[in-house]
């Protein structure tokens, strides 16, 4: 693990304050900026970000960029930090670390992270699961990502398809197929276990026309589950705008699709 000592947290300029080059996220969704901007506005940074001091007066970002951009977006002069003691060797291991472990990232930005730690820092995918107390297989089946075609990564990012999903694609390795593949999955909001029946038909015929339109029946199904998508959502918007507390969550089974909905006790 990085060799790394806590101090104390203090009120630093932002002027101060240099971004990290080795930032793991990579994409900020303008919604959840903007929601975050108006909560700044209003309560300032509740949680410091972390940085390490580079030189007198100067500092570097680690973690915390989306609090560190909306503090200027904001008009705030200055925000709480954590000053970490450790040398630039380590800067780019524990900004991953601290996005990692607060879940901070999409599954594309933990891949583009490890690809760009091991090719700028030189380490191997061994070495690296041992800094990030994590299995290699992890780290390499993370990597092997990269290997979608660029389009069909914003494909994923914008239609928020799963890993399990991205993993399917990469076995259309002609990139014209994989990218109209990816089109489709995201036109008819297939399911991951859809996606990977897909995925399996094409492979069958990969020298042949891709066969664009999946059965009727199976439409059927994917728009009454984005029916019913549509609903939830509507729903939890307008408990949320009651002030009540609610949590959302849905998994996709073989079996089929799990919602969960969690409405908080605001006197808990």
């Amino acid at each position: 693990m990085p060799n790394v000592t806590y101090n104390k947290t203090k009120n630093i300029p932002l002027k101060l304050i240099k971004p990290n080059p080795c930032q793991p996220r990579k994409y900020f969704d303008p919604e959840s900026m903007d929601a975050l901007i108006r909560s700044v506005e209003r309560y300032g940074v509740i949680n410091p970000i972390t940085v390490r001091e580079i030189s007198d007066n100067e500092y570097e970002l680690i973690s915390g960029e989306r609090r560190f951009r909306a503090a200027y977006s904001a008009g705030l002069t200055e925000i709480p930090c954590i000053i970490l003691d450790t040398d630039g060797s380590d800067c780019a291991i524990l900004s991953l670390l601290e996005n990692l472990q607060r879940e901070d990232l999409s599954f594309l930005e933990i891949a583009e992270s490890y690809k760009e730690l091991i090719k700028k820092k030189g380490i191997t995918s061994r070495d690296l699961s041992r800094k990030l107390g994590k299995r290699t297989y992890d780290i390499t089946e993370h990597i092997s990502l990269m290997n979608l075609d660029p389009l069909v990564r914003k494909y994923i990012r914008s239609f928020k398809l799963t890993k399990r999903q991205a993993k399917a694609l990469l076995k259309l390795k002609d990139k014209s197929l994989q990218i109209e593949a990816t089109r489709k999955i995201c036109e008819n909001r297939l399911t991951e276990s859809d996606t990977i029946e897909f995925i399996n038909e094409l492979t069958q015929t990969q020298s042949e026309p891709i066969p664009i339109t999946p059965p009727s029946a199976k439409l059927n199904r994917i728009k009454d589950i984005q029916t019913l998508r549509n609903t939830i959502s509507s729903a939890i918007c307008l408990i949320r705008k009651s002030g009540m507390d609610v949590r959302y969550d849905e998994k996709t089974y073989d079996w089929g699709d799990e919602f969960t909905i969690i409405v908080k006790n605001n006197a808990t």
